[in-house]
């Protein structure tokens, strides 16, 4: 399906109208919505689907909820050929999606209760005058049931493990910069740091029926992760091992009791797990309503090593029984909200982020029927301090340096693309075995011979005027302009020769690289001398992969 854009005005969705001239040819079907039928109760992703051979080429379907216009869709040239008799042509409507309604302030999702589907078809206008014409609407109504009603009984919730089962999970991360909420940055949109897209493998490899306790095996089977818009893909030889734990029912882990398998992925400021973290749940029963505090729960700060991750008591709230993936689910909502300790600052490349406010909240999905995770959706912001200044580009200030070089730049003796510690393995990430990438920059990095030039990771060339390497200073704008050797990067910015101002440069030695590889705004400015406020949106989404 491709999507066109519609010269109309949407309100007219709402008109049923007549047949303005034939949809088709004779023998074609008539132009109406075959699913889901009227007065159906539907829920989750609802299939709306018109004959295909009742779109005459050149023509679309514009779909609409309540009247509202939702998408223009027209069969691909793929779709026609293949096409076999009585084939559908299909948009499915995801009543979990937020939307934002002109009738609503925010964005919402729709309301359980009766709704109207329709499907306008538009076939091209006869000759050379262009455009489309409304040629017939189709509309039907259906009640929205994704809710379960809750009964008055409480329910235990426990997770039930079979042995020899293996179920796979996706999750997705993006951890983001909040315009609006950010001082020194331009624009209005926000900015994003890093995502990751991971696969994860959950094996039961014993099961303990009289005491509910299982040994699993967690896996990570895929991961990508992008960075400043490039998007890199591991072998899966380079990922990390299984990792074995004692689980019991509740989700608690009997041993071992700290996971000691390094996690070399915080640094890029997206939570990147090799194991999957089941949410404790409550040990008595609980109704629809009942709240209770989880201690321990461990808050995957994004830029903040594993062993410094806060772990602290949740309010948990179960809030609702509603169908999640074709599944009857308990949701259990988790919330906190703390100041991270001084000790303990957010470090995402160059910024840092000092005594961090952090306010935490977890959608949990357990079918409790069968005992299986099904679904966690957690949000976490993360608001403080910078001396970093985020410009438009979503280019951060050199600062002070962090964990990690920039895509432009790197830690002495660390060529490739993000960077690490000194002497880790080349590749995007350090401490994780990867191909190596190319970079323009990099002590000793392969497009630059000796580290020197454009994004110099060690010092810029000594005697040539202009160079990109400067000389390391205190100066708001440096090497772009300067000249001479020197280490490239500063502490506060970029340095020409000493005591000589410049516009910029672009990498470091001795110190990582920021995190775009570059300091400051659109053209190198450097760091600001006032802290700055500034906020960060993370989203992990982890949800059980369904039969197919």
């Amino acid at each position: 399906m491709s999507l066109r854009w519609m010269p109309f005005v949407l309100g007219a969705l709402a008109f049923a109208g007549t047949a303005l001239t034939p949809a088709s040819g004779q023998n074609s079907p008539p132009f109406t919505i075959r699913f889901p039928p009227d007065g159906a109760t539907v829920r989750e992703k609802v299939p709306i689907r018109v004959p295909l051979a009742s779109i005459p080429a050149g023509g679309y379907v514009a779909y609409a909820v309540d009247g509202e216009f939702r998408v223009a869709l027209t069969p691909t040239s793929e779709q026609r050929d293949k096409a076999k008799a009585g084939e559908m042509f299909e948009y499915v409507w995801d009543t979990k999606v937020l939307v934002k309604s002109p009738r609503k302030p925010k964005t919402t999702l729709p309301d359980d209760g009766q709704h109207t589907l329709s499907a306008t078809l538009f076939i091209p206008k006869p000759g050379n005058a262009g455009g489309s014409s409304m040629v017939e609407t189709s509309s039907v109504s259906v009640t929205l049931a994704n809710a379960i009603p809750a009964g008055n009984d409480g329910i235990a919730l426990r997770y039930r493990f079979e042995d020899g089962s293996n179920r796979t999970y996706d999750r997705t991360g993006t951890t983001s910069i909040l315009a609006g909420l950010s001082q020194g940055t331009t624009g209005t949109g926000d900015i994003e740091v890093a995502s990751q897209n991971s696969e994860l493998l959950l094996a039961v490899e014993d099961v303990y029926n009289s005491t509910g306790r299982a040994i699993v095996r967690n896996r990570m089977t895929k991961l990508a992760v992008r960075n400043n818009g490039q998007e890199t893909t591991y072998p899966k030889e380079t990922l990390p091992k299984s990792i074995y734990q004692e689980v019991d029912a509740q989700g608690v882990v009997l041993y071992p009791k700290e996971n000691k398998t390094a996690d070399p992925f915080w640094t890029l400021g997206v939570p990147v797990s090799a194991n999957l973290v089941l949410p404790i749940l409550p040990a008595q029963q609980v109704r629809v309503g009942d709240k209770w505090n989880t201690p321990n729960v461990e808050i995957d700060v994004p830029g903040m090593a594993p062993d410094k991750r806060p772990k602290v008591s949740v309010e948990s709230t179960f809030t609702r029984l509603e169908w999640q993936s074709g599944r009857e689910t308990a949701v259990i909502k988790q919330t906190y909200k703390g100041t991270l300790p001084k000790d303990s600052p957010v470090v995402i490349g160059s910024m840092q982020i000092d005594s961090p406010e952090i306010k935490f909240d977890c959608d949990v999905y357990v079918a409790y029927k069968t005992g299986t995770l099904i679904k966690t959706v957690r949000n976490l912001d993360i608001s403080g301090k910078t001396s970093q200044v985020v410009a438009a580009t979503g280019m951060m200030s050199g600062g002070d340096g962090g964990a990690m070089g920039g895509a432009m730049g790197g830690a002495a003796g660390m060529p490739g693309a993000m960077g690490g510690a000194a002497g880790m393995p080349s590749g995007m990430m350090g401490g994780m075995s990867a191909p190596p990438m190319p970079t323009m920059g990099g002590s000793g990095g392969p497009m630059m011979p000796g580290g020197g030039g454009l994004a110099s990771g060690a010092p810029g060339m000594p005697g040539m005027p202009g160079g990109m390497g400067g000389g390391r200073g205190r100066s708001r704008m440096g090497g772009m302009m300067g000249s001479g050797g020197g280490p490239g990067m500063g502490r506060r910015g970029m340095g020409g020769m000493p005591g000589m101002p410049g516009m910029g440069s672009m990498g470091g030695s001795g110190a990582p690289g920021g995190l775009y590889g570059m300091t400051g705004g659109s053209m190198g400015m450097g760091s600001a001398e006032t802290s700055k406020q500034v906020t960060l949106k993370s989203v992990t989404v982890t949800e059980l992969q369904m039969p197919k």
